[in-house]
């Protein structure tokens, strides 16, 4: 029987005021990003209910957006240029970040009304303020630049 060990690591950084910028336009873009995918949830939910309402048959409907990851980043990716312009000047794992939260968020929140999610129900998600939510990004992969410098 073989063990499998988990490690991780806490870092405490110190950045300079110039690097608190990038951190916090990061941050900031993940914000963004999570408030687009909600908002363009809560409007494709609108706009099927509104057709429903209306009769419409389910195959004319407005196509469904869908919650997951990948289809957030699809959609994410096709209205980036148009809903951000400035995207380029941050890394995309700040939009995956806030992507990825809204779809644990979606996620959590449709495991808690099927009874599938332990506890008390929780509701639909809200939009993130810049003054409530607590800033954060995470990056998940490694520059290809550390890379080199990481196998020396």
């Amino acid at each position: 029987m073989s063990t499998i060990v988990t490690r991780a690591y806490r870092f405490a950084l110190d950045p300079t005021p110039r690097q608190v910028r990038h951190l916090e336009r990061h941050a900031g873009a993940a914000r963004f990003a999570y408030n687009w995918a909600l908002a363009a949830v809560k409007a494709n939910l609108g706009q099927r209910a509104a057709e429903a309402s209306y009769d419409i048959a389910t195959d004319d409907r407005t196509p469904v957006l869908g919650w997951s990851l990948p289809a957030l980043r699809r959609a994410w990716n096709q209205a980036k240029s148009e809903v951000a312009p400035w995207w380029a000047q941050c890394s995309k794992e700040a939009f995956n970040t806030g992507l990825d939260g809204v779809a644990r968020a979606l996620r959590n929140f449709g495991d808690s009304r099927a009874g599938k999610r332990a506890g008390k129900k929780i509701g639909f998600p809200r939009f993130k303020s810049r003054r409530r939510a607590t800033p954060s990004v995470r990056f998940t992969t490694v520059p290809s630049a550390w890379r080199a410098t990481a196998r020396m």
